[in-house]
């Protein structure tokens, strides 16, 4: 099931919306990158990760647009390399013998 998002700016930072909740945010002042906190919002528990789709609500904001660009392409990344990796069950029936 695709997961779409929203990229807005707040007044402290810029942040992904799921729905109204705000998931993930990055200061303006700093503009730090929360390597745990992206985890969660994005990836940890039960969350679908499989398709997710971040929407560009931010218009004409240069420093915006290099948060966004910066975040789809870090998820894009992690969707690749999700896809490389060997699937439960394949991996059980290559370690079994008996099943040919």
């Amino acid at each position: 099931m695709k997961r779409t998002l929203q990229f807005r700016s707040t007044e402290d930072g810029y942040a992904c919306f799921d729905n109204k909740e705000n998931i993930f945010e990055i200061s303006k002042a700093e503009l730090q990158f929360d390597v745990k906190a992206f985890y969660q919002a994005f990836y940890s528990g039960d969350k679908d990760f499989e398709d997710i789709e971040v929407e560009n609500c931010v218009s004409d904001d240069k420093e915006a647009r290099r948060v966004y660009e910066c975040i789809t392409q870090l998820i894009a990344k992690i969707k690749e390399k999700l896809s490389e990796m060997p699937d439960d069950s394949e991996e059980k029936v290559e370690e079994d013998p008996s099943v040919e």
